[in-house]
């Protein structure tokens, strides 16, 4: 059995991680951060050098992708750019509140010879048997103070949104924010937000359902519509058929608010959306003043369902017996470079789409898979290329074997 040990009062070159999640932290969060490495480094005696600091503002521990200064100090440490003993945290929570937490620290000790050490626990020897245990309660609390956070910021929209109060985030397109102001101690504060109509945009909502509802068009020909209406303010465009969609199917349109029809979270490094259950929605009559009527969404929703009907594959995604589903399937396993190519027209990701298969000659079932751009269809962009997947990974492949095997050129780019 291989055996790591890690003898704190020898020399070790260290970086340091600061990160604080939100724009409504305190702002010197990442300086009070650093002071505490510091700290810890003079109470303790050991010898650390730290010869760098990487550090992220306003990001979420959720994802990894969105933290350029993370990602920049893995990079490095893997290039070799730098070679550190220790990456420093003021608590493992400013590393990640991943659940691949355990498995990336363990790459970089296994791969890199690089420990991670939070300065809350003053620095303890992650190899020891007290330090496994540690590790094993920081991952654990890391994640409960996730779940812990959730359920209270779920139950106080929950409130909100029973009392007729805006739950959060941006107003749909279409309505804003007012303020209700209170009196605190002598002081105005606001209390809460509630939706009222903003004028221009609330006029393409109603105009958008009219046009919905007298078609029967899908989003992607509605987008397409708004786009080429020169009576709709440019700031308002581009639209986007997933938008229009979603928007079609909001039922704060006509002034019901439906909320907590979905839970989201992190699978893979990605943000995935989940229905729940009917009974663990909150259904709030007359939450805002309705911008259509009941009977024109409910036309719009008859037409959507009957599209979606149309195009959706008979039988049920479950039909196999299997009971427990993916949390994020996806086709990556099939097209190496699904989600790897943007438009170099709007720098949107494209989107892979198939024809239908069908049979050769020789018997072959053959299908043809190619790269958009999905904002062609709607208006939004003029690239108007189809990227045949076949050709592309045949391309990246052969790029990648010139890079890796200079010796051992493929035929085909000779």
């Amino acid at each position: 059995m291989l055996k790591q040990k890690f003898d704190p009062k020898q020399p070790h070159r260290a970086v340091e991680y600061l990160r604080m999640s939100d724009e409504m932290q305190n702002a010197r969060s990442p300086e009070q951060q650093a002071r505490e490495i510091r700290l810890t480094i003079k109470r303790t005696g050991y010898n650390f050098t730290l010869e760098k600091t990487y550090q992220d503002n306003a990001k979420s521990g959720r994802f990894i992708r969105k933290r350029p200064g993370y990602l920049q100090m893995i990079r490095d440490i893997k290039t070799g750019v730098i070679q550190p003993d220790l990456i420093l945290v003021d608590t493992i929570e400013r590393f990640g509140r991943v659940d691949e937490l355990d498995a990336i620290r363990k790459d970089l000790l296994e791969n890199y010879g690089v420990l991670v050490l939070a300065a809350d626990s003053n620095f303890c020897d992650p190899l020891s048997p007290q330090g496994r245990a540690l590790a094993m309660v920081e991952n654990l609390r890391a994640s409960e103070d996730g779940r812990i956070k959730a359920h209270n910021v779920v139950r106080g929209k929950r409130d909100a949104a029973i009392h007729k109060q805006w739950p959060g985030g941006p107003a749909p397109f279409g309505y804003k924010l007012k303020s209700i102001i209170r009196m605190v101690n002598g002081r105005e504060e606001v209390d809460h937000c509630i939706l009222v109509p903003e004028p221009r945009a609330a006029l393409v909502m109603q105009m958008l359902f009219t046009k919905a509802a007298e078609s029967g068009w899908g989003a992607t020909r509605l987008a397409r519509w708004l786009n080429e209406r020169d009576d709709i303010p440019e700031d308002f465009k581009p639209f986007r058929a997933p938008t229009i969609g979603r928007q079609l199917d909001n039922h704060i349109y006509y002034g019901e608010l439906v909320w907590n029809m979905h839970c989201t979270g992190i699978v893979a490094d990605i943000r995935v959306l989940q229905p729940n259950p009917e009974m663990e929605w909150e259904r709030v009559a007359d939450f805002c003043e309705p911008l259509v009527t009941k009977d024109l969404w409910d036309t719009v929703q008859n037409l959507r369902d009957y599209r979606r009907a149309e195009s959706s594959p008979t039988g049920s995604p479950d039909a196999n017996g299997k009971q427990i589903q993916p949390s994020a399937p996806g086709m990556t396993l099939n097209y190496l470079l699904s989600g790897l190519l943007f438009c170099s027209e709007c720098g949107i990701r494209m989107t892979l789409s198939s024809t239908q298969a069908y049979t050769t000659k020789s018997g072959d079932r053959r299908s043809y898979a190619s790269y958009r751009c999905p904002s062609y269809a709607s208006g939004c962009c003029d690239n108007d290329i189809a990227v045949p997947e076949e050709w592309l990974r045949n391309e990246v492949v052969n790029v990648m074997r010139r890079r890796l095997f200079p010796w051992d050129r493929p035929e085909s780019c000779e």
